[in-house]
């Protein structure tokens, strides 16, 4: 008997490795797909995080406080992100990713090259919601190719290198911008047609032309055909698009509404406090924009690239041991160690002992977007991944990315009434946010393992 059992046993390992050997491509196709996506991430999040360290200058011109400037980097840039990214789902769904890739980044290229041609608060808005509503192509299509091109035993890590191009491309926004800032601080260049370019719109002009030319990297990304929908239905294709996806969230809403949320609220702290870290140590250390943009982007990626690396090894090797609630079970953990952290951090007085904070929250919590984008891949049917990626970007872009700034600079302007007081701001903002989406993730851990339980039954999940 014993032997028989190992025969079936081998028979099966044969294969499930030839599932796997069939249905993914060569690991040399697969990385390429992931450095291509992270080079047009870096840019995305490069071209959005500009604005983080041209608060002071933007103020000086167009006249404006705190939470003004915090609608630009979140409101105008995360309601039209989470709005486009919808249909964008659809498309992802049914048309070549790569086309959709390709026109996303040639749009907020452009968008950001507009950032710097506006002359008042209100064409800066609109420019601020053209680049939200190109980025919003990118991460839906990414995250629907990684799913094609890895396991789910390995594609924690793969998104979460993908990943790696927010903190890298926050990182270049500061280093890059402070340095540009530093060199032309008070600069004014006369455009034909536009009239004089102040400093800071040079910025953005600089950093948002050569966009156009790399969106032509969406070619040479690889793509399969996507699985058909499995439902024998006379209804017509147009009936099933949002309805289906919405249908499949709320057959399992209480995961959805655990994993959405937690993640968004971590999501809006984490922004928020790094949105605003420029500005806290221009006001609180005096720093200019050219020391405290590199100082704090080498902090950031250094960090934020050491956190993702070792929370996607960290957590495929945990699920591929048959711990299948991992992706909310270890970011629980993490966010509550982050608490404390963010606490110290402010109230030390330090700058070094404040970088060093930076450093170790982004070890913890950078990987936020990556482990919640993989968690929901692992759990969505192939023919939904899109328009699920797109609904939950539409809900941690309005809600995370696009409050986030304005929590902050809301208990700045509103609350505490002082802009030198922006270090509780972050204090309030990092317990809040932390905290509570660590309770959510924690309540959702039961619920994800019966997801996992029931795609494996299905045998759409290959662990």
């Amino acid at each position: 008997m014993s032997a028989t059992v190992k025969a079936a046993e081998a028979s099966e390992n044969v294969s499930v490795a030839s599932v796997r050997s069939s249905a993914y491509p060569r690991a040399v196709i697969a990385w390429t797909t992931v450095a291509i996506l992270f080079v047009l991430y870096v840019l995305s999040l490069l071209d959005r995080q500009l604005i983080s360290l041209l608060v002071q200058p933007i103020r000086r011109d167009l006249g404006i406080t705190d939470f003004e400037v915090s609608l630009l980097s979140g409101f105008a840039f995360g309601v039209c992100y989470a709005i486009c990214g919808l249909p964008i789902g659809w498309l992802v769904d049914r048309v070549s990713r790569r086309s959709v890739i390709f026109w996303g980044v040639m749009m907020w290229s452009m968008a950001t090259t507009l950032c710097g041609l506006a002359k008042n608060y209100f064409y800066l808005f609109l420019a601020r919601i053209g680049v939200g509503a190109g980025e919003a192509a990118l991460s839906p299509a990414s995250y629907s190719l990684l799913a094609d091109t890895f396991p789910t035993n390995r594609l924690t890590l793969a998104v979460n290198i993908y990943s790696l191009g927010g903190p890298a491309g926050i990182g270049a926004a500061w280093i890059v911008g402070g340095l540009i800032v530093g060199n032309i601080s008070g600069t004014s260049v006369d455009v034909p047609v536009f009239g004089a370019v102040r400093d800071w719109q040079l910025v953005f002009i600089v950093l948002g032309l050569p966009g156009a030319l790399l969106a032509f990297l969406a070619f040479a990304l690889r793509e399969k055909p996507r699985e058909a929908p499995r439902a024998a239905t006379n209804q017509p294709q147009s009936k099933l698009d949002l309805a289906e996806a919405f249908s499949f969230i709320w057959s399992r809403r209480r995961l959805f509404f655990c994993h959405h949320l937690g993640f968004t609220i971590a999501n809006a702290g984490n922004t928020g406090m790094v949105i605003w870290y420029p500005a806290y140590m221009m006001r609180t250390y005096g720093w200019t924009p050219a020391q405290a943009g590199p100082t704090l982007g080498l902090v950031y990626v250094v960090g934020a690239t050491l956190g993702l690396l070792l929370s996607g090894i960290g957590i495929d090797r945990s699920y591929g041991k048959g711990c299948t609630d991992a992706h909310m079970r270890w970011f629980a953990i993490w966010l509550v160690a982050a608490t404390p952290l963010s606490v110290a951090g402010i109230m030390s007085g330090s700058p070094n002992f404040f970088l060093f904070t930076v450093f170790a929250l982004q070890v913890l919590i950078a990987g936020v977007q990556g482990i919640a984008a993989a968690s929901l891949q692992i759990i969505a049917p192939s023919h939904l991944r899109g328009r699920l990626s797109a609904i939950f970007l539409f809900v941690t872009i309005l809600l995370g990315i696009g409050m986030g700034p304005s929590v902050v600079a809301a208990f700045t302007d509103f609350v505490l009434r002082d802009d030198n007081k922006i270090g509780w701001s972050l204090i309030l903002t990092s317990v809040t946010c932390f905290v509570g989406g660590a309770v959510l993730l924690w309540l959702g851990m039961a619920p994800l393992r019966a997801a996992v339980a029931e795609q494996r039954h299905r045998g759409t999940v290959i662990a």
